[in-house]
């Protein structure tokens, strides 16, 4: 890889809070699944048990998020390429093995990469200095290709996920309590939750 240049320590809050609202979220479903054994709703209590659904997912991405969030991350750049290391454990990357680059400048730098063995690399302003790495990336990748990346999975998921609270939500509001429409009330609440923290946290 050459002579290392310069590194780059990468911030963490953004998967510290992604993982706290997950978090958070998990332990209402919890609440919800235990409250099903204690109101009484002429059975429509019943569907309070399908927060056991988003339950199982949030709760294991969580401990991800939160577990990863501790582990310290940096980015450096070398004369021949990118290294990204996490943990102690280090990936890196020539510079003719980037692919692809998703870069767009607002606020703060915000670029994804794409390498030639299919991995993916997120560069955004919480990672020090990070218009140094952009700048970088521009004048020693420039076979790469200027593409759309990781956007388009935001925007598939915000759209997902605002459909599943709009729907949900008026079958909730529009029909009697019933299970099916109490099961409908918490996918609509979940959702809006999952929701928020897709927009608010970035591409993280």
């Amino acid at each position: 890889m050459g002579t290392l240049r310069s590194t780059h320590l990468v911030g963490t809050d953004r998967r510290r809070v992604l993982g706290r609202v997950l978090l958070v979220l998990s332990l209402a479903c919890a609440a919800m699944v235990a409250l099903s054994f204690v109101i009484d709703l002429d059975g429509a209590e019943n569907g309070l048990v399908f927060a056991l659904i988003p339950l199982g997912l949030n709760a294991p991405a969580a401990f991800l998020l939160l577990r990863k969030a501790r582990r310290p991350e940096v980015i450096e750049l070398h004369d021949d390429g990118i290294a990204h290391v996490i943990g102690g454990v280090t990936r890196s990357w020539r510079w003719d093995q980037v692919s692809t680059i998703d870069a767009t400048e607002q606020l703060e730098p915000d670029c994804t990469l794409r390498f030639s063995d299919g991995a993916m690399l997120h560069i955004s302003g919480t990672t020090q200095n990070s218009r140094l790495i952009v700048s970088t990336l521009t004048t020693h990748c420039l076979d790469a290709t200027r593409a759309p990346l990781r956007s388009r999975h935001k925007r598939y998921t915000a759209v997902v996920l605002g459909a599943v609270t709009l729907v949900t939500g008026a079958v909730a509001v529009l029909t009697g309590p019933t299970v099916f429409t109490v099961a409908c009330g918490v996918m609509a609440v979940l959702s809006l939750i999952l929701l928020i923290s897709v927009l608010v946290t970035g591409r993280r």
